[in-house]
């Protein structure tokens, strides 16, 4: 509530014949606004596969404890997805990061990335968990470049989510370079109406 709208309500209280239960109605209609665009916590919880992975999973641990109430919003507003109810399981080794699945086997991080890639590997990975229920004949990362990208850009910028996408080009095991270069000639508007129109034709009810 702004200092105006307060005024108003206090002039009011101190007018005659201002019935009391008026002055609650309108504190109770004004009071809920803040708490309402107040984002939910997303639970993840990190465990190291080993005691010579402690430090790198505590990295985690600190990377989400300070960006997830930030990573958990930008995701969801930019793909226009749920994430699950969580907790979201995490187990830091040293080994291909995997995203695991709701109910099953818990997310795979690679303990040995720098702490830019640890940032961009934990949104990629959440990404295949946000966009778990949209179940798509060809590669899944197909799916979540749509919005991995601006998510990156919007919260570490242009110029983190460009590095980042170069490191991930050079991965083995799918054509992640081919995969990049088709969605990034896209434009961002195009990106989120390819996403949204593939979301309609894919989605699942969760």
């Amino acid at each position: 509530m702004n200092r105006y709208a307060l005024g108003g309500v206090w002039r009011g209280m101190r007018a005659p014949g201002m019935r009391p239960t008026w002055v609650l109605v309108l504190l109770l209609a004004a009071g809920p606004v803040a708490g309402q665009v107040k984002d939910r916590v997303l639970q993840v919880n990190f465990t190291p596969s080993d005691d010579s992975i402690r430090a790198a999973t505590d990295e985690y641990k600190a990377i989400w404890g300070q960006e997830g109430p930030r990573i958990v919003p930008a995701m969801e507003r930019r793909s226009g997805l749920r994430f699950e109810a969580g907790p979201i399981e995490v187990s830091v080794y040293e080994g291909t990061s995997y995203s695991g699945e709701p109910g099953g086997r818990p997310m795979l991080l690679r303990a040995s990335y720098p702490a830019a890639t640890k940032r961009a590997t934990l949104v990629h990975e959440l990404a295949h968990r946000l966009a778990n229920d949209v179940r798509v004949p060809f590669d899944h990362h197909e799916v979540i470049f749509l919005f991995v990208y601006d998510v990156w850009v919007e919260l570490w910028g242009q110029m983190f989510a460009d590095e980042q996408v170069v490191i991930e080009s050079r991965r083995t095991g799918a054509d992640y370079a081919g995969m990049w270069k088709k969605v990034l000639a896209m434009s961002p508007a195009e990106r989120a109406g390819r996403l949204k129109a593939v979301i309609a034709e894919y989605g699942t009810a969760r």
